[in-house]
């Protein structure tokens, strides 16, 4: 699954969560929840509010509140740290305003607030909730006052309709066209082709054929169904169109796909905080 609206689950009611990931990756997901990453090692390609970015060591990126987002690890050694936390820690002084960009430049300071988090949240020490609440806002009331800041634009309908295609699609691609995709929105094709690519960064076609190959790609690695039962469950329609478009996708056909193969542009996306050995990436160290 290529996106998703995730939830949160703090493991004491925190509202914080901290941890480091070696060579991270993740697709087009959003939460009610903010995000601050920083990179300690290496750097990231992101892709955010319909720009790229090269994110690298030392510098750092804030998400607010349903931002859409994806990062990818430049190479395997790169090192991440992640801050979540719930909006509500800093509306009192940022209730109507975000950062005008989410690029930080030198974000060190992300860096020892995550240090300080994480012992308070690993260890529990008395008042542990209270001073990790006060970092974190010291942390974010500097942000707020070092970078440009401008007015939160407060989430429109059509948003949160792009936002619910996202979670349809993730669940329902075998049967979604684009057409499909433009009833689903109450909009124009070509409009919604346009908006889409905006949002994302990458064709809807494309969107949809990546979540259909992962999977088929489940479904031939646990041997249960034939190609021609493959093809219609993923919605490829016929079967030379699976073969041909699994090939364009992954350089295989269906039928010759190694066992151990992994669909490397995607991760298992249940849960944003699991690890995935099979694409390397590793939690080094978490709050929880």
């Amino acid at each position: 699954m290529d996106s998703a609206r995730q939830t949160w689950i703090y493991e004491h009611g925190e509202k914080v969560w901290v941890g480091k990931y070696l060579n991270s990756k993740n697709m087009l997901h959003w939460h009610d929840e903010c995000e601050l990453i920083f990179i300690e090692r290496g750097a990231m390609d992101v892709f955010t509010s319909g720009k790229n970015y090269r994110v690298t060591q030392g510098n750092a990126m804030f998400f607010d509140s349903r931002m859409l987002h994806k990062m990818v690890s430049v190479d395997e050694s790169t090192l991440l740290i992640v801050l979540v936390f719930a909006r509500s820690i800093i509306n009192d002084f940022a209730m109507d305003v975000t950062l005008t960009s989410p690029l930080i430049e030198k974000g060190e300071n992300v860096k020892r607030a995550y240090d300080i988090i994480l012992n308070e949240l690993k260890n529990k020490a008395v008042m542990y909730n209270v001073m990790t609440l006060s970092t974190l806002s010291e942390l974010m009331v500097k942000l707020f006052r070092d970078n440009p800041t401008s007015a939160k634009k407060p989430t429109d309908g059509v948003d949160d309709r792009f936002a619910a295609l996202l979670c349809e699609l993730e669940i329902n691609a075998e049967n979604y066209t684009l057409d499909d995709a433009a009833k689903f929105m109450n909009m124009n094709a070509s409009y919604l082709s346009r908006l889409f690519a905006q949002k994302t960064g990458v064709n809807l076609i494309y969107y949809i054929n990546r979540i259909r190959i992962q999977k088929a790609i489940k479904l031939i690695k646990t041997g249960d169904y034939s190609m021609t039962e493959i093809s219609n469950l993923c919605g490829f329609g016929t079967i030379r169109n699976f073969n041909d478009i699994f090939k364009k996708y992954t350089g295989y056909t269906p039928s010759t796909v190694p066992p151990d193969f992994v669909f490397t542009s995607t991760i298992k996306h249940a849960k944003y905080l699991d690890p995935d050995p099979d694409r390397g990436i590793a939690l080094v160290e978490s709050s929880s």
